[in-house]
């Protein structure tokens, strides 16, 4: 069987999904150590001349690799031009590349996450 019967073409193309590319656009890298999150709690009480006196604190430092209300508007993108692509349901002979749809192909190509085979 030769692998050219495997795949459907659409207006004499073949495209695939690369999920590597889409998990490596849409995740954060591990060398690409981001934010530091500080959270420093100190408990008071009253001492016995009635002044207050620091009687603990607590520090807690979280790191994280990029951060996460970015990655997921890079995410939000990229699901937003792949749901284009599949929310296009025309043939291909009625198929017509609107702005959304070439816009999405275009980015997702440059990104690697779209590979035409």
């Amino acid at each position: 069987m030769k692998t050219a019967n495997k795949y459907i073409t659409f207006a004499g193309k073949v495209y695939v999904l690369n999920l590597d590319k889409f998990r490596e656009v849409c995740t954060p890298k591990a060398s690409e150590l981001g934010t530091r999150e500080y959270e420093i709690s100190q408990v008071y009480e009253v001492d016995d001349d009635g002044d207050f006196s620091m009687q603990s604190k607590v520090e807690h430092e979280t790191k994280g690799a990029g951060n996460p209300q970015n990655d997921m508007i890079v995410y939000d993108v990229v699901k937003m031009f792949v749901m284009a692509l599949l929310e296009n349901d025309k043939p291909s002979n009625e198929f017509s590349y609107d702005f959304g749809t070439a816009f999405a192909i275009n980015t997702l190509l440059n990104w690697g996450v779209l590979e035409e085979i």
